[in-house]
């Protein structure tokens, strides 16, 4: 159907609006849409600042919709990227500081044990302190290589395996050797006690190694920090797009209803109507 211009009362010239043709209820002429913005702008000073006010908070939501937008696909490629590196060792899933912190917490939970050992070799009590430390240092110590030594050099791992048996046997004599002599000779407690410690330094030993072996690999945690950074990152620009879209909507609103729809309520037929609000909200927002 073949719409004519029509023109608002000769009362309020400034409001006049050539109707477009319409067609599948879009305005067709953008030129419409600018002859109506400059008379309405013109009509008075506070009406074109709000216009302008419109205007750049419709950029500023275009550009954070943009960011958010980039920031999103960054963080589908860091997706992608850590799923790819934790595929090549699908069964360490396990949050690498944690995991290390537990073995710690495993290899302290020795230093009763390695106290006593220490007590052995006799000293003062600063002397005593610095064998448990180095009998703690070097427990930890082989449970972390006998970590990387699984993954990089399997034939070394059996070898480190026994070496560190070793130690634990001589902690475990060491602790004999202390009982025996503060139990005034009594071997069979003095036995029983450095049995029980020693079975328990091993078995936090096993326990310590078992957590650095479920853990994650040092490229998988990397990649996983850097994923959850862009996933933060995206949802804070996914968050200020929002805020500023929802700025530029009220913006545009209220310029809509105070300025604009009056006007087309007054120019246009009702069939008009809301295709050409939609073409001015359109370009408020940006668009063109």
């Amino acid at each position: 159907m073949k719409m004519t211009a029509l023109h608002a009362p000769k009362e309020e010239p400034s409001s006049a609006v050539t109707a477009a043709p319409v067609e599948s209820g879009q305005v067709r002429e953008l030129a419409d849409v600018m002859e109506l913005l400059r008379d309405v702008n013109d009509s008075n000073e506070a009406v074109e600042d709000q216009y302008s006010r419109v205007r750049q908070a419709g950029d500023a939501a275009r550009r954070s919709d943009e960011a958010a937008s980039r920031a999103a696909e960054r963080a589908a490629a860091t997706r992608v990227a850590h799923r790819t590196i934790q595929a090549e060792r699908p069964e360490r899933r396990a949050s690498r500081p944690r995991q290390v912190l537990l073995a710690l917490v495993m290899v302290a939970l020795d230093g009763i044990a390695c106290y006593f050992a220490a007590q052995a070799l006799g000293g003062t009590q600063s002397a005593t302190l610095v064998w448990t430390g180095l009998f703690l240092a070097v427990l930890g110590g082989g449970e972390m290589a006998l970590d990387v030594c699984r993954d990089r050099s399997p034939r070394l791992w059996r070898p480190l395996g026994v070496v560190l048996g070793a130690f634990v046997a001589v902690l475990g004599v060491l602790r004999f050797w202390f009982l025996a002599t503060v139990g005034t000779g009594a071997l069979v407690p003095a036995l029983a006690g450095a049995a029980l410690f020693t079975a328990a330094t091993a078995g936090f030993l096993f326990l310590g190694y078992r957590a650095l072996r479920a853990a994650e690999t040092t490229q998988a945690w990397k990649a996983r920090r850097r994923e959850r950074a862009a996933v933060r990152a995206a949802e804070s620009a996914r968050e200020a797009a929002r805020r500023d879209m929802s700025e530029r909507d009220r913006l545009t609103d209220a310029y809509i209803g105070q300025q604009i729809r009056p006007r087309l309520l007054r120019a246009l037929p009702a069939s008009q109507q809301v295709p050409a609000e939609t073409a001015i909200r359109a370009l408020l927002s940006g668009g063109s």
